[in-house]
């Protein structure tokens, strides 16, 4: 197969995913798709480099994190709150409001925070996984974690759930 088109197969296939953890991220669907452009973009570039043996998709989701962090970092933040919902899985009960409650408290967040919220119980990754991807100690995963969930728990479009928790 041509390198081309391997990573176009693989690019279709991991597309999806990227948007879920860019969405989550970003709260805005455009700003979105921009984070999954640019990851595909970078991960195209260093196409050569990636073996796929060992989850590329791995790779750039460590690549979306490490992009949007960065973003935050240069600029302040432009978020935009929204009402979209977003795709439900087929078959799965959703609480709407609930889920809207949510991407405002996440966006809420330091952009870090947010990004450790994502990979450490969206995408339940361990404490040494969210290290390695935010490029940062574990300590430093574990104590943002706790200080990300505290100030969820606090909301106050969440506190009435914590409260029963």
């Amino acid at each position: 197969m041509h390198v081309i088109d391997e990573f176009e197969a693989w690019a279709v296939q991991a597309t999806p995913r990227l948007f879920r953890h860019a969405r989550l991220l970003m709260g805005d669907w455009q700003l979105a798709e921009d984070l999954v452009q640019d990851t595909l973009a970078k991960m195209y570039v260093n196409w050569h480099r990636v073996d796929l043996d060992h989850n590329p998709t791995g790779y750039a989701l460590q690549t979306l994190f490490r992009l949007f962090v960065s973003r935050r970092r240069r600029k302040s933040s432009g978020e935009i709150a929204t009402d979209l919902i977003p795709e439900t899985l087929a078959g799965t009960r959703i609480d709407h409001e609930l889920r809207l409650d949510l991407a405002r408290a996440l966006a809420e967040l330091k952009p870090t925070e947010r990004a450790v919220v994502v990979a450490r119980y969206i995408d339940d990754r361990p404490v040494a996984e969210v290290a390695t991807l935010l490029d940062r100690s574990e300590g430093w995963v574990r104590t943002t974690s706790s200080r990300a969930l505290a100030r969820l728990r606090h909301h106050p479009q969440l506190a009435p759930l914590a409260a029963h928790a």
